[in-house]
């Protein structure tokens, strides 16, 4: 693995230069990275050694949690597989789409180094739709590289593993683990009264997983810290999609901390149960399942 990428989380509000040297950039969807952004990448690396350049992957950032295949975690691994030199994550905020397109392309290509720019001919991401195709080929002009993007099956096979719960497949396909992140939101605090209590996780939109309960290892950023947690996938009273999960051998309130989820494997679908004498002993139950997988835990 090349560890010589370099990844920045940037906020073009700060107004900060970089100092990166001259590069090539990538306009993609890398949270769906599949075999045709690998293709692109390959075209990247050929310009950016012709012109004597660096490569960056240039990714649209508007929220923590990943609703495709990729958390930022393993785009930058993806990356340093491919000896990618820069990685940006461009930080979305409101004041961008009231920005002039001329100073957001100053601030990108001034701030951030970025002299070319390939892009496929129909980009565009619905969080982002100030960065389209027409937004490059406007703003770097014939430093603008428009590349004809074809769709690869391998992406559509990937969801259908994680949707199918088939973790162990989709490592083997990508050399990599499913994983999301969020940020932990308070909820109803319900689990506390029958000694189980969670951390909820709201997704605002469908991750890539079916409803169920699963075995997972849940990495605590704030405390460098894997824990093996009983996590269900389900849609609360108030219509709200949440990952909810109960962590064994954890005791801290960590609501607005940041958690990385790897799905281990699913335990079973959800049950309508009724009551809360019925629901402690489906979750016991549920407890015993997840213990076999301690040896999982990193």
């Amino acid at each position: 693995m090349n560890n010589n990428t370099i990844t920045f989380f940037y906020n073009n509000m700060t107004m900060i230069m970089l100092h990166l040297e001259k590069s090539v950039g990538l306009l993609a969807d890398f949270e769906n990275w599949s075999k045709s952004e690998d293709e692109q990448i390959s075209l990247l690396k050929e310009t950016a050694l012709k012109e004597n350049l660096k490569t960056t992957l240039f990714i649209l950032s508007s929220r923590e949690m990943n609703y495709g295949l990729w958390n930022s975690k393993n785009i930058i691994k993806k990356a340093e597989l491919n000896k990618i030199d820069y990685v940006v994550f461009y930080q979305l905020n409101p004041m961008i789409n009231t920005m002039d397109d001329l100073d957001l392309y100053q601030n990108i290509s001034g701030f951030l180094n970025i002299k070319k720019m390939i892009v496929a001919n129909n980009f565009l991401l619905k969080e982002a739709s100030k960065f389209s195709t027409s937004f490059v080929k406007k703003c770097w002009k014939e430093n603008a590289i428009i590349i004809e993007v074809k769709k690869t099956k391998d992406l559509e096979d990937n969801l259908i593993l994680l949707k199918e719960s088939k973790f162990k497949e989709f490592e083997k396909e990508n050399n990599l683990n499913y994983e999301f992140t969020g940020r932990v939101s308070e909820g109803k605090k319900r689990g506390r009264t029958i000694g189980f209590p969670t951390i909820n996780l709201i997704t605002e939109e469908f991750i890539a997983l079916s409803y169920g309960v699963y075995a997972c290892d849940v990495y605590v950023e704030s405390l460098d810290k894997h824990f093996l947690g009983s996590g269900c996938y389900w849609k609360n009273e108030m219509q709200q999609d949440v990952f909810e999960i109960f962590l064994i051998d954890f005791d801290k309130e960590i609501y607005g901390w940041k958690v990385e989820v790897r799905l281990i494997e699913k335990l079973r679908e959800n049950i309508k149960v009724n009551g809360f004498d019925e629901l402690k002993e489906l979750l016991k139950k549920d407890l015993a399942n997840t213990l076999k997988f301690k040896k999982h835990i990193k």
